[in-house]
């Protein structure tokens, strides 16, 4: 009797796998909480891989050894029992590896504690095309990660990466902040799960003592519920925006937008020159942060250019685009209005300084009062990552004191900027 490899994967990774058998990625991060199933779907990945690529091979890496044999090596060795391929592979310890006796293709097993035994992996037949990175956040940081991957990714030109992890509860773990950059690159697939993913299709794959324990969670802890079952970022404590939310924002959408504010924030080099615009609903008290440009070096005639294009945009679908005469409000910096003028002057641009004498703290306070912020990542991956990362500072014992450090805030200064006056007036 076929196998079907659907009845061993819940629904949320259905798409994911087709997507890995098509190669239409590079990079799969897969993120999720206690239970979501991630490890299972990953180790049935790569045995399918194995058996679909004659001259593939992989490697799966922990950050210590002796984890191994207790974790990703059973679970390799479930995934072949699952698919009723047990006579086709053969399975031992020392060295701990699972070969494809068809081919001898094989699947090994390594620590990157042991650095000399990652370096020697060598494969007789094709190249080490597959490498699994189970609980990513042990391991020290991402240029660890890609010195390993600099070992291991040679003789081939197609290559499958997966990234497995619970996310650490602060948004400064390295992971977390990886996980927004990998958002926004075209070679990355991420998709987090959690248990609730599973008890949809499969709850006996978990069994009633597993969700009984999550519930019990949640009903008593509901932020520790969310971190250790959800896999979701709940922070130290410390976050300064503890109100944003992420959405996708379609252009259906933002077309519906009534209130719309811009702002800018100035910046040569280093310091980027920071352009975003967002819409405001007093109602709701929410805001929706949904464009984002940023420059260096770049003349307020190029910048001012930006803007325009930016502004210039259809009403309906299929429509003509025209351009839309926004107040765009800019940071009142000394040579601001060397900069407005141009983009007045040149460019019909009407543009206003920001009235932010003094109200840093008051915009910061606001921002942070409002019931939602909301940012479309994709569109907006340089102020999603601010706001989502930006956290008081902490005094020399480690305890969080109220002051808002400077620094990593160019798109919440635009986005300050563009709020002045609903600040003032608020």
């Amino acid at each position: 009797m076929a196998t079907n490899v659907s009845d061993f994967v819940i629904p949320r990774f259905h798409p994911v796998l087709g997507d890995v058998m098509a190669h239409g990625h590079t990079h799969y991060w897969l993120p999720g909480g206690r239970g979501s199933t991630k490890s299972s779907f990953i180790s049935i990945a790569i045995v399918l891989l194995i058996i679909a690529n004659p001259k593939a091979n992989a490697v799966v890496v922990r950050r210590f050894s002796n984890t191994l044999r207790d974790s990703v090596y059973q679970q390799i060795q479930w995934a072949i029992e699952v698919l009723g391929l047990e006579g086709v592979f053969r399975c031992r310890v020392s060295p701990m590896e699972i070969t494809y006796t068809p081919t001898g293709q094989r699947i090994v097993f390594r620590g990157a504690d042991d650095p000399l035994k990652l370096k020697g992996v060598k494969f007789t037949k094709g190249y080490c095309s597959v490498v699994w990175f189970e609980e990513l956040d042990q391991f020290e940081g991402v240029e660890a990660v890609r010195s390993i991957l600099n070992s291991l990714r040679r003789g081939g030109d197609r290559f499958w990466i997966f990234y497995s992890y619970n996310p650490p509860k602060t948004m400064w773990s390295w992971v977390n902040v990886e996980r927004l950059e990998r958002v926004r690159r075209d070679d990355t697939l991420v998709r987090g799960s959690s248990y609730l993913d599973v008890i949809e299709t499969h709850p006996d794959w978990l069994g009633a003592p597993f969700v009984e324990e999550a519930e019990y969670l949640r009903d008593t802890n509901e932020q520790a519920w969310r971190w250790e079952y959800l896999g979701e970022i709940t922070g130290t404590g410390g976050a300064i925006f503890d109100n944003v939310h992420e959405a996708k924002l379609s252009d259906s959408r933002i077309r519906t937008f009534q209130r719309v504010r811009n702002g800018v924030d100035w910046g040569w080099f280093p310091d980027p020159w920071r352009f975003v615009r967002c819409a405001w609903e007093p109602d709701a008290r929410r805001l929706l942060i949904f464009e984002e440009h940023s420059a260096n070096k770049m003349m307020p005639a190029e910048t001012g250019r930006i803007v325009v294009d930016s502004l210039t945009f259809p009403d309906e679908q299929g429509a003509e685009a025209y351009f839309h005469d926004q107040i765009v409000y800019c940071d009142d910096t000394p040579d601001s209005k060397v900069q407005m003028n141009v983009w007045r002057r040149e460019l019909g641009l009407r543009v206003h300084a920001a009235r932010k004498a003094r109200m840093r703290r008051l915009s910061y306070e606001w921002l942070a009062g409002l019931r939602e912020i909301v940012i479309d990542p994709e569109r907006c991956p340089l102020t999603f990552s601010e706001f989502t990362l930006k956290e008081f500072e902490k005094d020399k014992e480690g305890n969080w004191i109220d002051e808002i450090p400077d620094g990593n805030d160019h798109s919440i200064d635009a986005v300050r900027y563009a709020m002045m006056d609903d600040v003032l007036r608020g």
